[in-house]
């Protein structure tokens, strides 16, 4: 007597020799913006790749073949959440003036080239919060390089 009414379908797609080329493609595209985000968040070369790898792994798996807005907000949120545990243990840094939101937020913009837009979508936050921000993280990152142009202006004089 079986009950193969309680085993489950497990749907796994294959990747045909086409879709290769598709998902070479958007390594190709993604894993510059996607590294260096990532590189910034947890600052070491190894623990960054890794997760590179395992958020392209989820991506892939969950985005929709033909969706490319869905594939990079999987991504990047992906990676976003892989970097979480590097993030909370990561020390404070002397030299880091920003909070980790605003730096994740300015490192998405100018690292991985995303546009605010996106941002709400991987961040889950309106896009007056994604202004907010990254306005608040460029105000202090001017009020810190000021300073130390001032300082160093006057070592030299």
């Amino acid at each position: 007597m079986g009950f193969s009414f309680l085993k489950r379908e497990q749907k796994t797609e294959h990747l045909g020799p086409t879709d290769m080329g598709g998902a070479t493609e958007r390594y190709e595209t993604y894993f510059p913006r996607i590294f260096a985000y990532v590189y910034a968040c947890v600052g070491r070369d190894k623990d960054a790749q890794e997760i590179v790898i395992q958020a392209f792994h989820r991506a892939f798996q969950r985005a929709s073949s033909n969706d490319e807005d869905r594939f990079q907000t999987v991504l990047f949120r992906s990676a976003r959440r892989l970097c979480r545990p590097v993030i909370k243990n990561r020390r404070p840094n002397d030299g880091d003036f920003l909070d980790p939101r605003e730096h994740e937020v300015m490192s998405l913009v100018f690292d991985a080239g995303l546009t605010r837009d996106q941002i709400t979508h991987v961040f889950h936050i309106s896009e007056t919060s994604v202004n907010s921000l990254l306005m608040t993280g460029l105000r202090k990152l001017k009020g810190q390089t000021s300073l130390a142009a001032v300082a160093a202006y006057n070592h030299l004089a």
